[in-house]
């Protein structure tokens, strides 16, 4: 099934609609959370999110102390985030999306131009999401 859908869709694209299903799940799903597991399970992604980068630095050798860097200050924010204020997971997600558009303008390990502005768009959606979560 999938090898069918690579064939129809050129990755940027298959990949893109199914970052955007899963984030439209993930947002859907907190709905019917209690508060708490929102702000764990948004940290989570927060600091999963943040390996792409690492891995890539490790792989090609390059960038490694900038990355790391970068991963540990997002890291750190979204371990704080549902211990102090759930306003360090929101700052986490953004910070990822900035670090994103830094990317394609050449900052770190270079990655694909259509990756950094997916990943910040998605970034972006899901902070503004967890905001309005957190007003309500």
């Amino acid at each position: 099934m999938m090898h069918r859908l690579i064939k129809i869709f050129p990755r940027p694209t298959w990949l893109a609609a199914l970052s955007a299903l899963y984030v439209f799940a993930l947002i859907i799903s907190h709905a019917s959370l209690p508060k708490a597991h929102v702000w764990v399970i948004a940290a989570i992604f927060s600091i999963i999110m943040n390996g792409v980068y690492i891995s890539s630095a490790i792989q090609k050798r390059r960038y490694i102390s900038t990355e790391f860097l970068v991963a540990i200050i997002l890291i750190t924010l979204s371990v704080l985030g549902p211990i102090l204020s759930p306003l360090f997971v929101i700052a986490a997600i953004i910070g990822h999306g900035l670090w994103d558009v830094a990317k394609h303008y050449g900052a770190g390990i270079p990655f694909f131009s259509w990756y950094t502005w997916g990943c910040a768009a998605v970034d972006f959606t899901y902070a503004t999401t967890l905001t309005l979560y957190l007003m309500t």
